[in-house]
C-alpha cells in the first residue's frame, strides 16, 4: 500500500462557488499568456486556491478541455512555493490545440509572475 501523497489537491485548495470567483475576477491582478488568462487575489491568512474556466466555447471538446484541467491541476499542485491568495486559470481558444508541454510552460511562468517581487 502507498501512503498519502504529499502533493495532493484536497477540496480545501480548489475555489468552487461563484462568489469565491467573482471576488476573484473584480479584485485581482490579472496576467495574460497566450493560452491562459491568470487572476489571482493576495490572500496572507490562507493557503493557495486554485478555480479554472475552461469554457465550452473555446474548447468545444470535452476530451481536450478535461486535458487542460487536468494539466493545471498538476502544474498548481507540484509547485514549489506559491503566494498565499486565490488563482483563477480562464484557458484561452488556443489551448485547445496546444500540448501538454506548452501549457506547462505557460502555467509556470504566469504561476511565477505571481511571486513577490525579489524573491
Amino acid at each position: 500500500m502507498i501512503g498519502p501523497s504529499t502533493h495532493s489537491y484536497p477540496k480545501s485548495a480548489r475555489l468552487r462557488a461563484a462568489p469565491e470567483f467573482q471576488a476573484v475576477f473584480q479584485g485581482g491582478l490579472k496576467h495574460s499568456g497566450v493560452f491562459f488568462r491568470l487572476h489571482f487575489l493576495p490572500n496572507p491568512a490562507g493557503r493557495p486556491r486554485l478555480g479554472m474556466a475552461v469554457p465550452k466555447k473555446a474548447v468545444p471538446l470535452s476530451v481536450a478541455r478535461n486535458r487542460i484541467k487536468r494539466v493545471c491541476r498538476e502544474r498548481f499542485r507540484l509547485a514549489a512555493v506559491l503566494p498565499s491568495g486565490d488563482y483563477v486559470l480562464v484557458a484561452q481558444r488556443r489551448a485547445a490545440t496546444a500540448d501538454n508541454s506548452q501549457l506547462r510552460a505557460e502555467l509556470t511562468r504566469l504561476l511565477a509572475a505571481t511571486a513577490p517581487s525579489g524573491v
